[in-house]
């Protein structure tokens, strides 16, 4: 192993988690790299990592402007490999804008998630479908299991709910596991955890894996009658913060009620 600025790198891995307050084991989950492979790194055995190992620590340890520099040059220095950004981060969108945008300019209901299934942003459409016409409609604080999923009013407009539930909490669950070191999932999953009918399902479930990408379901809307919904969701390149998720129809009849509606697209 060298000696001198090729240290650089592994010390600066394990300075960023010391500062993040993480664990090797939450780093691997974070990053979807082994345990082993992050300790191999933070000790210099790995001495050639790929661009794409150290994009996705940067992602897990949410560097951005100087301490981004810092990780790459220190890369760079170890391996003689560049990563290059695409524009100067000052310039870009801030990414919970850019995901409002991709909601506002669909036609099919729909609504951003962040990476903790907070609701960031609706569109018209999914107003409707969903029937939101009070304050939660401007709240920016909502959860989707928390405030609707598991709320009883909503509760009983979802049609098989409890298949409904095991499902999103078994894909919560997935998505969640690379945030279980911040200090805002360990809240949140309290307060889940508060509400017995979230800590019934959550104890009662198991991670089956990466979840499949869509799937039906059922809402009772109080004029439109039972509508059958699918899923579709949106991962953006890049935005690893926040996803899109669409609701299509999904049978003959939801879809005649969508064009009715002007949700359909011509």
């Amino acid at each position: 192993m060298k000696s001198g600025q090729s240290m650089e790198f592994p010390q600066l891995i394990a300075q960023f988690r010391h500062k993040r307050g993480m664990s090797q084991g939450q780093l691997a989950q974070a990053t979807r790299l082994s345990r082993t492979y992050i300790y191999h790194l933070e000790t210099g055995q790995r001495a050639n990592p790929s661009p794409h190992v150290v994009q996705l620590l940067a992602k897990a340890f949410e560097l951005m402007g100087d301490e981004k520099q810092e990780l790459y040059g220190a890369y760079t220095r170890l391996t003689g490999h560049y990563i290059t950004q695409d524009s100067d981060e000052s310039t870009l969108l801030d990414l919970g804008d850019l995901a409002s945008l991709l909601v506002h300019n669909t036609s099919y209901p729909a609504h951003a998630l962040s990476k903790l299934w907070y609701l960031h942003s609706w569109n018209e459409a999914s107003l409707q479908l969903f029937e939101i016409f009070d304050e939660r409609a401007f709240q920016k604080d909502l959860h989707l299991l928390r405030d609707f999923v598991f709320d009883p009013q909503m509760r009983q407009r979802l049609h098989g709910w409890e298949n409904l539930a095991r499902r999103l909490v078994s894909d919560f669950q997935y998505n969640a596991s690379t945030s279980t070191h911040l200090p805002e999932y360990k809240a949140l999953r309290k307060e889940l955890r508060s509400l017995s009918e979230y800590r019934r399902i959550a104890n009662s479930i198991y991670s089956q894996g990466k979840p499949a990408p869509s799937f039906v379901f059922q809402v009772q809307h109080s004029t439109l009658g039972r509508l059958t919904l699918r899923t579709a969701t949106t991962v953006f390149s890049g935005m690893t913060s926040y996803s899109m998720v669409s609701y299509v129809p999904g049978d003959q009849q939801t879809l005649r009620i969508y064009r009715e509606q002007g949700w359909q697209p011509e």
